[in-house]
């Protein structure tokens, strides 16, 4: 598959580095379609290079030893797995789970070698790792100050948000949602149920859609955390 010229251009790093630094990145790029729901990574996988999700979304989660899932966060387009650099550079294998969301997902890939040689030449290659890193690592913290201290009820009103479209749609299964928050449906369908009955949302078939987002905003402010 021909790659278009552009493709790098919706990751700021390309943006910046040199014009020579580009030509050897391109050079080395494959794109790959990740089907709905396909792992592109497994617990223990040896990570031989760089993933740059260019459209869709990429869900990172675990499994626990109960067999439930619960999602660590999502890699949006513009942004590269930090678990996944961090294994390339340390030669760690991978810990976690990783695969396209339900609409599936577009990813670049660039050899280690090459990516490894471009973060040691150029700085605009270093600050993209760097602020991977650090915003991933307010993320985690978050999500799990979130999970120790949160009710379930209020971590869904914030997945929720943080998932619903500019015109508050959440096109996400009853399933799906529970598997995010490490629960089970029966949970997910009570609790939305409840918010459903105060006219906060309204339910359909795989989707829900926010109809009063300040009192979902003042609940999870009320618990004292504030919105991703």
């Amino acid at each position: 598959m021909q790659i278009p010229e552009d493709a790098i251009d919706a990751f700021a790093f390309a943006r910046e580095i040199r014009s020579d630094t580009k030509a050897r990145l391109h050079a080395d790029l494959t794109l790959n379609t990740v089907p709905p729901g396909a792992d592109i990574l497994h617990p223990g996988d040896a990570v031989s290079g760089v993933y740059l999700v260019r459209s869709g979304a990429i869900r990172v989660y675990y499994v626990g030893p109960d067999g439930r899932e619960g999602t660590l966060y999502w890699i949006e387009p513009g942004q590269s797995c930090i678990l996944a650099l961090n294994s390339l550079f340390t030669d760690i294998p991978y810990p976690a789970w990783a695969a396209a969301e339900e609409q599936g997902a577009e990813v670049l890939s660039v050899s280690g070698s090459v990516f490894r040689a471009l973060f040691a030449e150029d700085q605009a290659v270093q600050r993209f790792l760097f602020e991977q890193l650090s915003g991933r690592v307010f993320s985690l913290l978050q999500f799990l100050e979130e999970t120790m201290r949160l009710p379930q009820e209020e971590r869904l009103v914030l997945l929720l948000m943080e998932r619903a479209d500019e015109a508050g749609v959440i096109r996400m299964s009853q399933e799906t949602l529970a598997r995010h928050l490490g629960t089970v449906r029966e949970v997910v369908s009570r609790l939305l149920r409840n918010l459903a009955s105060q006219g906060m949302i309204e339910l359909a078939p795989r989707r829900i859609t926010i109809l009063d987002r300040k009192r979902l905003e003042a609940m999870v402010s009320d618990a004292g955390t504030g919105l991703r």
